[in-house]
């Protein structure tokens, strides 16, 4: 069995901003918490709010420009932990906002709009791609992290509405866009009837379906891989993990479908494959957390990690109609680390830092990082036998 270990998202600058900790402070605390390594924003590739608010607000600006990401990894580093540099690779408003020609088209002809927090880009737009990538490889240079972090990298599509009771066909698909539609048929020599978006989905959807699908999940491999050699270049030992959807083979097969994520075609250009298994927003139970983990390592043979979720989200506006539960005790995200222990995964990741700074430093409550460090100790205990 392996050894376990345990990843945290920094996907926000509470702990610089609101804590008013150092950087030699953040990383004690983290060591003494039992973490491995880091999953960061950074200011080569700044996250915008999502269900995290990563955005810098205005009363933080001006302490934010003495903030330095290189001091912070080399402070995690001076104690072990690995720094890896997060990108969200087709979640990005600004670009967007510059170029609307990237907003994706669905199957039922319509721009995809912005839901709650979230509208994608689509993996097929190489121009996009090139000039994300350019920027990684910088980070990477600068920032000399253990890896990249890919975040995002799939179809668009806000998967966290997909509930058990849903189906494939209740979500439109994304991008029947002209761009994406003639790439697909120049690649792959698909003569399509038409290019107006709804008419082209019903056609592919009868007559091209694997095609589409497999060409779909082909163009997310290049992604990857061409970040991989671009990184690589600057820092010959980089690692690339992926943040992996939590679907297997639900809802007709649409995390390869939709999202086009085969895990299985990517083994050679991913290392270690971070699965999203939020359950309290997916309203499932702490024991479906490894079994779609392990699922997601059986398929693949690399090194896979699960994220739970150190507090309740989507409760409010349009998710309130789901009625997800209101809490995550600290009896429960216990039971969901403890899931994780016993299972053969290699690890856990927190979904996020700044929820369990609140818990600890505000309210004084270190159950759950009571939980983290016990399934670490048993864990590690158990490999060394």
């Amino acid at each position: 069995m392996n050894n376990f270990d345990i990843g945290m998202k920094v996907y926000d600058s509470d702990w610089f901003l609101k804590y008013d900790l150092s950087y030699k402070e953040a990383a004690h605390c983290l060591h003494e918490w039992g973490v491995t390594f880091v999953l960061a924003q950074n200011h080569f590739l700044p996250m915008p709010n999502s269900a995290v608010d990563s955005e810098v607000s205005l009363d933080g600006t001006e302490h934010f420009t003495s903030y330095s990401d290189r001091k912070f990894r080399d402070a995690l580093d001076e104690v072990g932990i690995k720094y890896w540099l997060a990108v969200c690779m087709f979640f990005d408003p600004w670009a967007l906002d510059a170029d609307p020609s990237l907003i994706p088209v669905g199957s039922d002809g319509k721009l995809m709009p912005k839901i709650d927090w979230y509208i994608g880009i689509s993996p097929s737009r190489e121009d996009f791609v090139s000039q994300k990538t350019a920027v990684i490889a910088e980070a990477v240079r600068i920032l000399e992290p253990e890896g990249v972090f890919l975040s995002f990298t799939r179809w668009p599509g806000f998967w966290e509405l997909w509930m058990p009771q849903h189906s494939r066909q209740d979500f439109p698909e994304y991008s029947y866009d002209p761009y994406t539609l003639d790439r697909f048929s120049r690649e792959t020599g698909t003569l399509l009837p038409s290019r107006d978006p709804t008419d082209a989905a019903v056609w592919i959807e009868t007559n091209a379906r694997e095609v589409w699908t497999n060409w779909k999940c082909q163009v997310v491999r290049d992604v990857i891989s061409e970040v991989r050699d671009a990184s690589g270049n600057e820092k010959s030992d980089i690692r690339i993990m992926l943040n992996t959807l939590p679907f297997g083979l639900e809802f007709d097969n649409a995390q390869e479908k939709v999202f086009g994520q085969s895990v299985e075609s990517l083994t050679d250009v991913v290392d270690i494959f971070e699965v999203m298994t939020y359950h309290q927003i997916l309203k499932r139970s702490t024991g479906w957390i490894p079994k779609i983990g392990e699922y997601v390592k059986s398929r693949t043979g690399r090194k896979t990690v699960c994220t739970v979720q150190a507090r309740p989200l989507y409760l409010d506006a349009i998710h309130a109609i789901e009625n997800r539960s209101s809490t995550i005790s600290a009896q429960e995200f216990a039971e969901a680390v403890h899931a994780i222990e016993i299972s053969d995964l290699d690890g856990v990741v927190v979904f996020v830092w700044s929820d369990l700074l609140e818990k600890t430093l505000k309210e004084n409550d270190e159950s759950r990082l009571e939980a983290l460090r016990s399934a670490a100790g048993r864990r590690n205990a158990r490999s060394n036998d």
